[in-house]
């Protein structure tokens, strides 16, 4: 037990000589012992095996799993738009035609063209001798120059009708028949919606609770209904403008009630199996040479290095150092000295769901 000594004057006789200078006279002191608390007071919780487990919720966009916004590779005129906004098209159905009369034009030129180089090589071929090697080289030559037209044509053509790349819906469109359109430009926006895409954006905190094939819930305002889906993909390095990861939750939708755009609630919950004791992040004092927690041994306190391992939000394992029926102090351990006497003031048992129950 700490002992405090103070000071504390003798009150002067009220019958003293009043004469009697400041400094004659002086009253004399006593020492009277103050006890103090008999220790530091603190919460504690005894150790038992346990499981990291978290749920993190975080907000999240709707997309479809696949958005292209299609365009005119070549440009020119708009001879037809085929399909209207919310169409259903199945991959390699037609969008748009432009221009294919012009470059189908241009590709019979080239054929045109191909056929007259290659007559004129097996022209010089046949009277053998009497073509020179220059001559014949030179007829060898347009024959590839008129091959490579003739391809380059047949690619326009190609190009001049839009095709659908996959199975969707159409989003919007944005040209009409008529129109003049320059490389490039956009046709129609087309969607895949089975299944849909929810885009999360995870803090580093919460990053070890995702990874790939994890089961996950998703909710909406829009729509009253709990859809399960998969994490299909995790950013491997953050953001540098928000320091967050992005995710993307795979939901199937073959009814088409979750669309684009939608506010959605992911729903993942995670957890670190394996051996060891797993405790609060907060229960871990760092030192210059090591980390560790303070126990709770015959009323004092005992500092008692551990070794860390995997990381779960605020949740950290355990894999050596303590050990079943442990008493780790859980409040005031900051400010505690390897042994200091202590106070119980609750104690409870670790952990469920990285929370102490009382």
């Amino acid at each position: 037990m700490r002992t405090l000594y103070l000071s504390l004057p003798l009150m002067l006789s009220a019958c003293g000589d009043a004469s009697e200078g400041p400094n004659e006279g002086a009253a004399p002191t006593t020492v009277v012992e103050v006890p103090q608390a008999p220790g530091t007071r603190v919460e504690v919780a005894r150790i038992q095996p346990s499981v990291a487990s978290l749920e993190v919720r975080l907000p999240g966009e709707v997309r479809g799993s696949r958005d292209s916004l299609l365009g005119s590779a070549n440009g020119g005129y708009v001879e037809s738009l085929l399909v209207k906004r919310g169409e259903v098209v199945r991959k390699g159905q037609s969008i748009a035609r432009i221009d294919t009369r012009t470059f189908g034009a241009q590709r019979d030129q080239a054929a045109a063209q191909l056929a007259l180089a290659q007559s004129e090589l097996g022209r010089l071929e046949a009277v053998k001798d009497l073509a020179s090697a220059s001559q014949l080289e030179g007829a060898r030559t347009q024959v590839a120059i008129a091959l490579a037209n003739a391809e380059l044509a047949e690619t326009r053509l190609a190009r001049a009708l839009v095709t659908a790349p996959f199975a969707g819906v159409v989003g919007q469109t944005a040209v009409e028949a008529g129109e003049v359109v320059g490389p490039g430009s956009p046709v129609a926006r087309l969607v895949q919606l089975d299944p849909v895409h929810v885009t999360v954006s995870v803090s580093d905190r919460d990053i070890g609770a995702l990874r790939i094939g994890q089961t996950a819930s998703v909710t909406t305002d829009a729509v009253t209904a709990v859809f399960e889906g998969e994490v299909v993909s995790v950013d491997p390095a953050a953001d540098l403008r928000t320091r967050t990861f992005i995710a993307e939750v795979a939901v199937p939708n073959p009814d088409g009630r979750l669309l684009p755009g939608m506010v959605a609630s992911v729903s993942l919950a995670a957890s670190l199996d394996g051996e060891g004791t797993v405790v609060p992040q907060d229960w871990i004092v760092t030192r210059l040479d090591a980390v560790g927690v303070f126990v709770l041994e015959d009323g004092v306190a005992r500092w008692r290095p551990v070794q860390t391992g995997e990381v779960l939000h605020d949740q950290v394992r355990i894999l050596s150092g303590l050990e079943t029926g442990d008493r780790i102090v859980t409040t005031g351990h900051r400010s505690l000295a390897d042994g200091d006497p202590l106070l119980v003031s609750r104690e409870g048992t670790c952990c469920t769901a990285g929370r102490v129950t009382y």
